[in-house]
Order: C-alpha cells, then structure tokens, then sequence
C-alpha cells in the first residue's frame, strides 16, 4: 500500500458499489484510494478469508489505522470540506451514537438481508 489513504467497500453489494463510485472523485482528489475489500492484497492485510461475511466499510489512514463503519465515514468526512460538520458533531458522544444506529439501520437494508457496508 502507499501513502495514501484507503476506503475499502464489499464489491458484491451494489448499494456499496455505487456509494463508493459517487465519492470516488471527490475522495481520491484528496489522495483516497478506493478498493473492494474482496481484493486479495486488502484481504490479506485485514486477515479476512476468501468467502468472509463483511460487516462494514473499513478505512485505512496513512498512518495506518483502520476505522469500521460509522467511524470510517466520520474520518473521510473531515477531508472533504462540505462534510466537515459532520467530523466536527463527532465529538458529542450522542452524535456518534445516532451515526452508529444510522449506519446500522442502512446496513440491514441490503439485498437478501445481509449486513452491508454502507
């Protein structure tokens, strides 16, 4: 991997296919590469196995740190500027906790029932 940072998506959800196609320009103008987490390089750097149930989005920083979920959404969102407020309500403790419970809920509306990413 290189310097930049990663947002990793399950390629076999449409739902988190498009959603990470609509930020691709936006996120990879602010050094953001986005791959699907069923990558082989990526699945052996997160240790998951071939057939593995994804449960969420996974972010890997620079510094690389993963972030899952609601939290990686609230560290892309403080590199694009219009999304800001969104890294800013992060902070308060309640923020975060609707954040989860949302991403939550839009997960469990993926075809077939299945926890998704986004």
């Amino acid at each position: 991997m290189s310097d930049s940072t990663w947002l990793l998506y399950d390629a076999e959800c449409s739902f988190c296919t498009t959603s990470a196609q609509m930020f691709k320009a936006t996120l990879e103008k602010r050094d953001c590469r986005i791959r699907p987490l069923q990558n082989q390089t990526i699945m052996g750097l997160l240790d998951i196995k071939e057939g593995e149930y994804l449960p969420e989005i996974k972010v890997i920083s620079k510094e690389r740190k993963v972030y899952g979920g609601a939290k990686a959404i609230v560290f892309l969102s403080k590199k694009i500027w219009w999304a800001r407020p969104i890294w800013a309500l992060s902070y308060f403790p309640p923020f975060m906790k609707i954040m989860n419970y949302l991403y939550e809920k839009i997960a469990k509306r993926r075809e077939g029932n299945v926890i998704c990413e986004i």
